[in-house]
């Protein structure tokens, strides 16, 4: 029978430690997990400073793990919870469920956001309307764009994100391949803020893979959702995170090695010569952008004009 590499118990389940055929329990999984996330956090400095932290926790795998970590590993560092319900149905309920039940446990703040109270819309409208394969980049643009107004609007200094190692490789993948060097530069551990209204963002998860978050949160039996959300069918972003699983067959520690490099050769380049964007007020809503409206701004006008002709 196998036992657990470290202890040497025969406890089932056992995990599988990343890029190894090293077999540990859970409560052994559990100390691994959490020192590796406490390790990368002191690493690139992420809490140096922080007076008032956020977490983005949408209910899932990561995000759940992220929240856990934080609590265990960090237990003197008090934090707040925002959470975005998209209006997705069926899906956004269970994953404000989720978080709802997760910070009433934990004695944790929450901020809740309603994307179609607030807007007028939701996710879903828009993915009813255009093509799937476009609807990941709104999405995208909406969570960012909110989560950064709502710790702003409250005062925080620095926010979280369930970013894991998976999310940044397929990300740098993307970028790389199109060239998009202005993107490139952005893409770190820790983002500082460029004007007074935008958010300083860390990743704590960026050097843990998707299996082992998933392993973390069956270790510390947390509640998360499992089902994928339903407006991802099609996007290329579940096909680049296929490639490069396969990439990493053939090539063992690929993910690791791709980040390494970027953070240590890359980024030192890319900000020499990427000047930062000159940004301005959005003239619409006052938060930073590079053009005259944000982003944000025409995608929602773009999308209420769409939900009320449809």
């Amino acid at each position: 029978m196998d036992k657990c590499s470290r202890c040497k118990t025969e406890e089932k389940p056992l995990f599988r430690l990343s890029n190894s055929n090293v077999l540990v329990c859970s409560s052994c999984f559990m100390n691994y997990y959490e020192k590796k996330v406490k390790n990368t956090v002191l690493k690139y400095g992420m809490l140096n400073g922080v007076r008032k932290l956020a977490l983005a926790v949408s209910g899932g795998k990561d995000s759940m793990a992220l929240a856990r970590v934080f609590l265990e590993v960090f237990p003197s560092i008090k934090f707040t919870v925002i959470h975005l319900n998209l209006g997705i149905p069926d899906y956004s309920d269970e994953c404000q469920e989720i978080v709802e039940k997760f910070c009433k446990e934990n004695s944790i703040e929450l901020l809740l956001y309603d994307l179609k109270k607030h807007n007028g819309y939701s996710i879903y409208d828009f993915g009813n309307i255009k093509s799937k394969k476009r609807v990941c980049g709104v999405c995208g643009t909406v969570k960012r764009y909110l989560m950064n107004k709502i710790a702003y609007e409250n005062g925080f200094d620095t926010i979280a994100t369930g970013h894991n190692l998976d999310d940044i490789v397929e990300m740098l993948f993307n970028l790389y391949i199109n060239g998009s060097i202005e993107e490139l530069v952005r893409i770190k551990p820790v983002s500082s803020s460029m004007h007074s209204k935008i958010v300083r963002k860390i990743k704590p998860l960026i050097e843990t893979m998707d299996k082992e978050d998933l392993y973390y949160a069956i270790s510390r039996n947390l509640s998360y959702v499992s089902s994928e959300c339903p407006l991802v069918e099609g996007s290329g972003m579940v096909d680049r995170k296929k490639l490069i699983l396969k990439i990493e067959e053939e090539i063992p520690s690929f993910k690791y090695l791709l980040l390494k490099a970027h953070i240590k050769r890359f980024i030192p380049l890319l900000e020499e010569y990427v000047l930062p964007p000159t940004l301005r007020e959005c003239e619409d809503c006052g938060m930073p952008s590079v053009n005259t409206v944000c982003s944000f701004c025409k995608l929602s006008s773009k999308i209420l004009r769409l939900v009320e002709n449809n």
